[in-house]
C-alpha cells in the first residue's frame, strides 16, 4: 500500500516534469525561431517603404522571406507555428509602428504544446525585435586629389613627409592602388584587426604588410611596390604608430574591414600618427628681395588623412580634422630707402616678420538624420550619407614691422604744418635744423575664422572621386594688406599719432605704392611664396581647408541585421 500511494506522488512529478520540460522546450526554440526570422527579415529593410515590405512579411506568400526563413527552421518542437510579423522602429523600449520607411521589424512567434501525461495543449508566445543597422565610412582629407590633379607643388612637402624623393608618376601608382583592411590585418608582420587598429606597430611593418597584400598582383602594382621599398628603406626613424588614430574602425567592423583604401593615404595618414611634423621652409624667401635667410620656430603638420567608420551618431563614426599649425618668425635686411619729394631720403632700416597659422581643430562625424541610404552604386541612385564638420576657431595670419629713419629738415616739417607741434616737442628750431623721424609700421593681412558647424552630404558616386568641399581655400589674398602706423617719434621724442598723419601718410604711400615699395617688391612677392610654395601646398597635400576640410564617401552598407530583444 505504501508503495501504490509513493508510485502516485512520484508518477504526479514525474508528469509535472515533463509536460513543463515540454513546454520549456517549445518557448526555448520558439525564441530561437522569433531571433533567426527577426535577423532574416532585418536584412530585407533597405530602404524599402512599409508597404513594399508587406509582401515579404506574408507566410501565404511561398517566396516571402518569411515563408522561407520559416522553412529553413522547420524543426521547432510545437505545433500550429504561427508568426505575426510588423514594421517600424524600435529603441530597446519602445516599439513604433510609424515610421516609413522602417528601421527595425517585429517578429511575434506563437505554437502550441501537446502535454504529454496529463494530455491537452497550452499556447506558447515569444516576442523579437531586430534592426536593420545603417553604417558608412567617410574621410576628411586626402592626398590623392592633390596628386591627381597633377599638382607639383605638392611633390617638396611629400618628399619631406616620407623622407624619400618619389616622382609624380609613383606618388599617382600608390593613389591608385588599394587594399582592404581585413586583408591587411591578416599579413603577417601585423596579425589581426585588433592588433593593426588598437594596437602599436611599428612603421616598417605597416610598410611591409601593404607590398605583401599588393605582391598578390605584383603586375598591376609592380609601380606601387617599388615607391614602397624606397619608402621601406627610410622608415626606421619613424618608430611605432597607434593606426587607430588616423583610422577610427572597431576590429569588430567586418563591413569596414571589407572595403578598398588607397594606400597613399593608409601611408601617409600613418606617418603622422603619432607627434607632430614640422614643414621645411627652404624656399620661402626665393625670389623675395628683402627676405633674410634665418627663420625661428616653424610650422608643423600634426595629423593628415583620418578615415571613420560606424554607424551615424556613435563615437566610432568621429575622424578628426587635419591640424596645421605653427609661428614662423621672419627677418627683413637691405630693405630699399624710401625718396619722398618734398620731405627727405629714408631709410627703412629694419623689420621683423610673425607667420601665424592655426587651422582646422575640428572633427568629423556621420550624422542621422538623414538616414545612410544604399543604391545600387550608380549616378541615378547613389549611396548617400551626411558627415557634420564642426571646426574651432582657425586663423591664419602674416603681421611684418618695419622702421624707417632719417634727418629732416625743420623747414620741410614746418611746410607739412607740423611747426606748432615741432616746437611743443623741441622748442624753437632753426629752420635749417635738422631733426630724427623715426616711424614704425605695421603691415597686417589676415584670415579668422569663428568656428562652425557644417554638413558635408555626400553621395557615393561621385564624392568617392570628387571632395566635398567644407570651408574655403587656405589662402592669403595680397590685396587685403593692411597698413597701421604704429609709432611716430620726432627728434627723441614720441608724437600723438592723429596731428601727424599729413607725415604718416606720405611714408604709407612710399611703402605702398612707389615702383620701389616694400610692398610691391617684397611683402606682395613673399605672401604669393606662402600661398604657392609654403602652406598653400601642404593644406592641399592633406585636402586642408581653412575652416573645414575635403570630405570624401569611401562605402555604405545597409540592412545589417542586429538582434534587440
Amino acid at each position: 500500500m505504501f508503495l501504490a500511494a509513493v508510485l502516485v506522488v512520484v508518477l504526479g512529478i514525474t508528469a509535472v516534469v515533463v509536460d513543463l520540460g515540454m513546454e520549456r522546450v517549445t518557448r526555448a526554440d520558439l525564441q530561437a525561431l522569433a531571433d533567426t526570422v527577426a535577423l532574416d527579415l532585418a536584412r530585407e529593410i533597405t530602404g524599402r517603404t512599409q508597404a513594399q515590405l508587406t509582401a515579404e512579411g506574408n507566410l501565404a506568400n511561398p517566396g516571402s522571406a518569411v515563408r522561407e526563413s520559416l522553412n529553413r527552421n522547420a524543426d521547432t518542437l510545437g505545433k500550429n507555428v504561427d508568426l505575426q510579423i510588423d514594421w517600424g522602429s524600435y529603441d530597446n523600449e519602445v516599439w513604433n509602428t510609424a515610421p516609413d520607411p522602417p528601421t527595425a521589424v517585429k517578429v511575434v512567434a506563437n505554437a502550441d504544446t501537446d502535454y504529454a501525461v496529463f494530455g491537452g495543449e497550452g499556447e506558447v508566445t515569444r516576442t523579437a525585435y531586430a534592426v536593420a543597422s545603417s553604417s558608412a565610412c567617410y574621410k576628411l582629407g586626402s592626398f590623392v586629389a592633390a596628386i591627381n590633379s597633377d599638382d607639383s607643388t605638392v611633390l617638396e612637402p611629400l618628399e619631406d613627409l616620407f623622407g624619400v624623393k618619389l616622382d609624380l608618376v609613383s606618388y599617382k601608382a600608390l593613389a591608385a592602388a588599394e587594399v582592404n583592411l581585413a586583408d591587411l590585418a591578416a599579413a603577417p608582420t601585423i596579425g589581426s584587426p585588433t592588433a593593426l587598429l588598437t594596437g602599436t606597430i611599428t612603421y616598417s611593418n605597416l610598410i611591409s604588410a601593404l607590398i605583401s597584400v599588393l605582391s598578390k598582383d605584383s603586375t598591376a602594382n609592380s609601380v606601387a611596390i617599388s615607391a614602397l621599398d624606397k619608402i621601406l628603406g627610410v622608415s626606421a626613424v619613424v618608430g611605432a604608430i597607434s593606426l587607430g588614430n588616423v583610422l577610427h574602425v572597431a576590429p569588430t567592423d567586418t563591413a569596414a574591414l571589407g572595403m578598398d583604401l588607397n594606400v597613399l593615404d593608409i601611408v601617409g595618414s600613418a606617418r603622422l600618427a603619432n607627434g607632430d611634423h614640422f614643414i621645411e621652409v627652404e624656399n620661402i624667401q626665393a625670389g623675395v628681395p628683402g627676405v633674410g635667410f634665418q627663420f625661428t620656430g616653424g610650422i608643423k603638420l600634426i595629423s593628415a588623412a583620418q578615415l571613420a567608420c560606424g554607424k551615424p551618431n556613435t563615437p566610432e563614426s568621429v575622424a578628426d580634422n587635419a591640424q596645421l599649425e605653427g609661428d614662423l618668425g621672419i627677418t627683413f635686411v637691405n630693405l630699399p630707402s624710401l625718396s619722398i619729394p618734398g620731405l627727405a631720403t629714408l631709410q627703412t632700416t629694419k623689420g621683423t616678420g610673425s607667420l601665424h597659422v592655426n587651422l582646422a581643430d575640428g572633427t568629423g562625424q556621420l550624422v542621422a538624420p538623414p538616414d545612410v541610404h544604399c543604391g545600387d552604386g550608380t549616378a541615378s541612385d547613389p549611396h548617400t550619407y551626411s558627415v557634420a564638420v564642426q571646426t574651432q576657431p582657425a586663423s591664419y595670419s602674416l603681421r611684418s614691422d618695419i622702421e624707417v629713419t632719417g634727418d629732416v629738415k625743420a623747414s620741410e616739417l614746418n611746410a607739412l604744418g607740423l611747426g606748432g607741434l615741432l616746437s611743443g616737442l623741441l622748442g624753437i628750431l632753426l629752420p635749417n635744423a635738422k631733426v630724427t623721424l623715426d616711424i614704425k609700421v605695421r603691415f597686417d593681412i589676415a584670415t579668422n575664422y569663428a568656428g562652425g558647424t557644417s554638413i558635408a552630404n555626400l553621395g557615393l558616386p561621385p564624392n568617392d572621386t570628387t571632395p566635398y568641399e567644407t570651408g574655403s581655400t587656405v589662402y592669403l589674398d595680397p590685396r587685403n594688406v593692411v597698413p597701421t602706423v604704429t609709432e611716430v617719434s620726432i627728434g627723441g621724442k614720441l608724437a600723438p599719432l592723429n596731428q601727424v598723419l599729413v607725415l604718416t601718410n606720405m611714408i604709407v604711400n612710399d611703402l605702398t605704392t612707389a615702383n620701389n615699395a616694400f610692398m610691391g617688391k617684397t611683402l606682395v612677392p613673399l605672401i604669393d611664396n606662402i600661398n604657392n610654395t609654403f602652406v598653400g601646398p601642404v593644406a592641399r597635400m592633406v585636402g586642408l581647408r581653412f575652416g573645414g576640410a575635403d570630405v570624401w564617401a569611401v562605402g555604405a552598407v545597409c540592412g545589417e541585421p542586429d538582434l534587440w530583444g
